[in-house]
């Protein structure tokens, strides 16, 4: 699969056989279901997208594989890292859809995701680009913004986009129009410790709705018991939009966030780590030093996809007995972020017909329904996500329980990628704001001020 999105070959999650794999990149402490789906946000370099964009626009008429003497279309698909977990799954589904259609082959190529993209570039490059490809959406969203995929907006018609979440759907829209079908999807809970919480005098079974109450608690969790009360991984365009926070104008030529509501979301970080309710090195240890904490037992609240509970319960069995979850804190938005692994197909595939055909075939009602059986994940589409396995088909009830919970937000799930030019600068400049701040190398106001300006820049570099 992919990683946070998206899911190596000793790393996947397979419900029906409960031993987790080894989990082996300290860089990372997630079950690698969810590292799939971050597997290029943030971590491609300027210079291999610069490089990939050219060796793209060079082949979109080449050729996409050698000829075959069989009489049947072949068709390559690429999903990142899932064998051999779900080897039966792949392979049922595969056999399915060539026996419905026998003129064609289907041929699998499950990638690593330590070398995923540079397989992407070196099979682009060398005029043999796969006709469906599995990537998360900030990477959908580069190669959308290059030309190097096809609309699926032109592509899909209205009927079957309607199958799917609107929130979802649109994951890999830029400038109005959409490069991907949504396969897979995950949206957060909050995960809480429960002697932590009565220990501070709160009630275990009340976790926080929203973020003033995840502040407030946080802060009497660190003044009755000296830990800290929630370290985040703070994801500052998220929070704008989660908390109505004006982004940028109609035009998207102009950044609004320079307002009193987004100097208060930095305030609220700010706050939470001057009253040492979350660490000071937050932003330096990021997800794995929030894992850390709380599975050491001196943090109360992490806010996380359930498929982190199976790492907590195989790392920390006693955390995980002593842990509780409730629906991810809303803000004025009303809207929970959400990580969506998407199927792409490339312009420069030669069977773009029969690739979207097999696209949808892999993302219809039974066929997510059946792969979300066998992995901690949700459907992308409406009729899926309300079968009663999302209620109580988990064995183990804590995970059952942050399942149905997470599902239960799909309708409110909406993919918060930035959906802009240029997002690498973007998000850099976001990034170094936050740090200005938290740093105190600028106030909050100052920080937003100057980040804005850099914003305006940026969205108006041709």
């Amino acid at each position: 699969m992919q990683q946070d999105g998206n899911i190596t070959m000793n790393e996947n999650i397979d419900i029906n056989n409960k031993k987790a794999g080894d989990i082996t990149r300290d860089e990372s402490p997630e079950p690698v279901l969810c590292r799939r789906m971050r597997f290029c946000s943030g971590s491609v370099l300027m210079f291999g997208v610069f490089l990939l964009i050219g060796w793209i626009l060079l082949s979109f008429f080449a050729g996409c594989g050698e000829t075959k003497n069989d009489g049947k279309t072949h068709i390559e698909f690429w999903t990142i890292s899932l064998r051999p977990t779900y080897n039966d799954y792949m392979f049922d589904l595969i056999d399915k859809y060539e026996k419905e259609h026998p003129d064609v082959k289907i041929e699998w190529v499950d990638v690593p995701i330590d070398v995923a993209m540079q397989k992407l570039m070196a099979s682009i490059a060398g005029g043999v680009s796969p006709d469906v490809v599995n990537l998360n959406t900030s990477y959908s969203q580069i190669l959308a913004q290059n030309k190097a995929l096809m609309s699926m907006d032109k592509m899909v018609p209205q009927e079957q986009k309607e199958l799917y979440f609107p929130g979802l759907w649109k994951a890999a829209e830029f400038e109005g129009e959409n490069y991907a079908i949504p396969w897979y999807v995950t949206t957060r809970v909050v995960m809480y410790n429960k002697d932590i919480f009565e220990k501070a005098g709160l009630d275990p079974s009340k976790p926080p709705a929203t973020w003033e109450e995840v502040e407030s608690m946080g802060r009497q969790i660190t003044k009755k018991t000296g830990k800290y009360g929630y370290m985040p991984q703070i994801k500052l365009i998220e929070d704008f939009y989660v908390r109505g926070v004006p982004v940028v104008n109609e035009e998207r030529n102009k950044a609004l966030f320079n307002c009193p509501q987004g100097v208060e979301v930095l305030n609220f970080y700010l706050r939470m780590q001057n009253e040492g309710i979350m660490p000071k090195e937050t932003l330096m240890e990021g997800y794995q030093g929030a894992m850390n904490r709380y599975q050491s037992g001196e943090l109360g609240m992490i806010i996380a996809g359930p498929t982190l509970l199976l790492k907590i319960q195989k790392d920390a069995p006693d955390i995980y007995k002593n842990t509780a979850v409730g629906a991810m804190p809303l803000g004025k938005a009303g809207i929970i972020p959400a990580s969506t692994m998407n199927l792409v197909i490339p312009r420069a595939s030669q069977h773009k017909e029969q690739a979207l055909d097999f696209a949808l075939f892999v993302t219809n009602d039974e066929n997510q329904l059946n792969f979300c059986k066998r992995a901690p994940l949700l459907p992308s589409t409406v009729k899926a996500s309300k079968d009663e396995f999302f209620q109580k088909g988990y064995p183990d009830p804590l995970m059952g329980e942050a399942i149905k919970i997470s599902s239960q937000q799909l309708p409110l799930a909406k993919d918060l990628n930035v959906s802009l030019k240029n997002p690498q600068d973007l998000n850099r400049a976001i990034k170094e704001c936050l740090e200005s701040t938290l740093y105190g190398r600028k106030t909050p106001q100052q920080a937003l001020k100057d980040t804005a300006k850099e914003w305006d820049s940026i969205l108006n570099t041709p």
